[in-house]
């Protein structure tokens, strides 16, 4: 996309050419047809996708302000489904990606390619209350390259807020189980007047603690811990967009400048905002996320967003037909849906299984219960978890599962380990000294007090 998350270190020095002078490196932005709308609206909300655009949300006005929250400047901006998987670099049938993009790997967006060719939509209905889109994405490295995935959105006006449901139907004739690749669960894209974030990134959200603003644009756009599970792209009196996506902690952002007087939805200034997952995308997978966008305060986003959040519990996770949010490296397992249990037949010595972006405190979940079976000679786990803050060390602590026999449910104290303590978002299983070939099976995961 224009200027995507994952363009990391090999397109560092790229960047600011690439979002700011792209004319430099024909990454202007290419010719459109007109749009052709579809629109849904309320007394305090109108939210309009372009068909011309994949069925993307081109358009999004609070009316108490007025103001076009969303930036058309080419195909890459929008609100808009963007999804990542290898090979990398992507070169089907020999074709070569935009050098510019060519890190990205498979990469197919809703709107369409870097060179301007649309998704092609196949069916859009709208019934006045909500907005149903299927369609073929383009591949975004490539010109006029569709990807071999269909993608659906659901788009439903709530009072205050746009609730997003979106899915991707992987048709890949590439079977290969490619690394976890991080995902935008949207991709955001806001004018150049709404590129100031604002979320809480604190160890006790929904306590009245005081705000984070990141400033600092980059390049390389920056990562954050987003606590309460929301954020929001915000003019110069605390007035945007939050996105709230009750799945992850862990979000980018990034702004591109543009010139101080052209600062409308087809200029190229803009703010940027993604809540991440990292997920395995397998040949045939059917993946989704829900999430809402709401315009209004960072007093109103906020307000709202602890009302959504209110009675969560801690992280469990029950592997029946996904793996729920997991990851997976060391080993490999039978693809999904999931038979019932996640599967892992052993690649190396140690299997690492990583836990989505959440959060917890160290004192509210003393306990880890998994039930599992180890089929191998060694039953060693290493269970770790990371703090909130990019320097905050791993923590870990080691343990023993006794091998063989059936799935067992094993407890594991976590209370008083040493640096198991404050506000924790990540929980991963590192299960040590296996033989290639061995067996791993869980069927659950849960922090418990």
């Amino acid at each position: 996309m224009s200027c995507p998350f994952s363009k990391l270190s090999a397109l560092l020095g790229l960047m600011a050419l690439v979002c700011v002078g792209g004319e430099e490196r024909g990454l202007a932005a290419p010719p459109r047809v007109a749009p052709e709308m579809s629109w849904l609206e309320n007394d305090r909300l109108k939210v309009g996708v372009d068909l011309k655009m994949g069925g993307s949300i081109a358009s999004l006005i609070g009316k108490s302000d007025g103001r076009e929250l969303i930036n058309n400047f080419d195909h890459g901006r929008q609100i808009q489904m963007s999804f990542y998987s290898g090979p990398n670099p992507f070169t089907p049938k020999g074709l070569q990606p935009h050098p510019a993009w060519r890190s990205l790997g498979w990469n197919p967006v809703q709107s369409g390619d870097w060179a301007g060719h649309p998704s092609r939509v196949l069916e859009h209905r709208n019934n006045g209350v909500e907005m149903y889109s299927r369609l073929v994405p383009m591949q975004w490295p490539l010109e006029g390259v569709e990807g071999d995935c269909e993608m659906e959105s659901w788009i439903r006006l709530e009072p205050r807020a746009v609730h997003l449901r979106c899915r991707v139907t992987n048709k890949r004739a590439d079977l290969v189980f490619y690394p976890a690749k991080h995902q935008e669960l949207p991709a955001v894209y806001t004018n150049g007047e709404f590129r100031r974030v604002v979320t809480y990134s604190g160890d006790r959200p929904f306590t009245g603690g005081a705000l984070n603003e990141w400033v600092d644009p980059g390049p390389p756009w920056k990562t954050f811990c987003a606590t309460e599970r929301w954020a929001a792209l915000v003019d110069s009196k605390n007035w945007g967009l939050g996105i709230w996506q009750p799945a992850t902690t862990y979000w980018k952002q990034g702004e591109v400048s543009g010139e101080p007087n052209r600062q409308g939805t087809y200029d190229n200034a803009t703010g940027y905002l993604a809540p991440v997952g990292l997920e395995h995308l397998d040949h045939n997978i059917s993946y989704e996320y829900e999430c809402r966008l709401v315009p209004g305060s960072v007093e109103e986003i906020r307000g709202m967003v602890a009302n959504w959040e209110r009675g969560r519990e801690l992280p469990q996770y029950r592997f029946e037909r996904s793996r729920m949010g997991w990851t997976l490296r060391g080993g490999v397992d039978g693809g999904v849906p999931l038979p019932g249990i996640w599967r892992v037949q052993a690649q190396s010595t140690t299997v690492f299984l990583d836990g989505p972006a959440t959060f917890w405190r160290a004192e509210a979940a003393g306990a880890l219960k998994m039930s599992a079976l180890v089929k191998g000679q060694s039953g060693r786990l290493r269970v770790a978890w990371k703090g909130i803050r990019a320097e905050d060390p791993e923590g870990s602590a080691v343990f023993e599962i006794p091998t063989g026999g059936g799935r067992k449910e094993h407890t594991f104290v976590l209370k008083d380990q040493p640096g198991y303590k404050g506000g924790l978002q990540r929980l991963m299983l590192r299960f040590e000294a296996f033989k290639p070939g061995e067996i791993l099976e869980v069927e659950s995961i849960r922090l418990q007090p």
